[in-house]
């Protein structure tokens, strides 16, 4: 199946949500240790996810705050990610 007819079947998809399950539940762990955390930094969340690479969570971190799933920002050579719930 070529990739267009995939980003044509359904506008109302975000591309995100057309990646692979396993990325999806990548995704789900992520959100579920931002939302009990509130704010993490990408190294603590790597080292709470052996299973993954740095490479692979960086990748759907990027892609979550990319469609304001959550907000990271760079602090000094650190990555601290946010919940869209954390009030500053």
């Amino acid at each position: 199946m070529p990739i267009s007819s995939l980003l044509e079947s359904d506008p109302d998809v975000h591309p995100v949500q057309r990646e692979r399950p396993h990325s999806d539940a990548l995704m789900a762990t992520i959100l579920d240790h931002l939302n009990e955390q509130t704010v993490i930094s990408l190294d603590t969340l790597v080292c709470l996810m052996p299973q993954y690479t740095w490479n692979q969570i960086f990748h759907r971190v990027d892609q979550l705050a990319r469609c304001n799933r959550l907000v990271h920002r760079r602090h000094r050579f650190e990555y601290i990610l946010f919940s869209t719930h954390f009030v500053a």
